[in-house]
């Protein structure tokens, strides 16, 4: 055995976390443990919203939008912006999509009452339907996705997930600012 060989056998990745409180006996190895279950969830998550979408006859993204519609639809709607800071996505690409489902006849535009520069996005009635007819396979999937949890469980994951909703827009900015530090180092060189 060569000496590299030895070093393979007994070598740790640096840590991937620095805080202590997320450290056991100094290792970082739950932690990672955690980090990858959360990347396969998200996959998966990703995978199965793709699943209704097509069943749907829509894009994953489309079918989230009218979900998020169809949850303001008692309210009388929503408008672009409002739905854009619910998704957690960029107004353009709250437009792009909801213009594909009105084309598509399952949503309708409406001036605001208030204000008619602006638009409230309500289902149409062929979209209404379609969560309708989502809605047994929906419930199918949420049922086996949510096996074991009960209501102070969902109550828990809603306050971590509210907590890594934030933390993730943080973390995006951080990743922004060191790219874009390593672009203008790379171009000073």
């Amino acid at each position: 055995m060569t000496n590299q060989h030895a070093n393979d056998e007994t070598y740790r990745p640096p840590l991937s976390v620095s805080k202590a409180d997320l450290l056991d006996d100094g290792a970082d190895d739950r932690f990672r443990e955690v980090i990858y279950a959360l990347f396969v969830t998200a996959t998966r998550f990703q995978d199965i919203r793709e699943a209704f979408g097509r069943d749907m006859n829509v894009s994953g993204a489309q079918y989230f939008v009218l979900m998020a519609i169809a949850s303001h639809q008692a309210q009388g709607g929503i408008g672009t912006r409002a739905l854009a800071d619910y998704l957690h996505v960029a107004a353009s690409h709250a437009t792009v999509e909801v213009n594909k489902l009105v084309a598509r006849g399952l949503l309708a535009k409406q001036a605001h009452p208030e204000d008619g520069r602006r638009v409230v996005i309500t289902l149409s009635p062929a979209g209404k339907q379609a969560l309708e007819q989502l809605a047994p396979f929906r419930q199918q999937i949420n049922d086996l996705l949510f096996d074991g949890f009960g209501r102070e469980d969902l109550g828990e994951l809603a306050r971590i997930f509210d907590r890594f909703v934030n933390n993730t827009a943080r973390a995006q900015l951080a990743v922004a600012a060191h790219e874009q530090l390593k672009m203008q180092t790379v171009a000073a060189e």
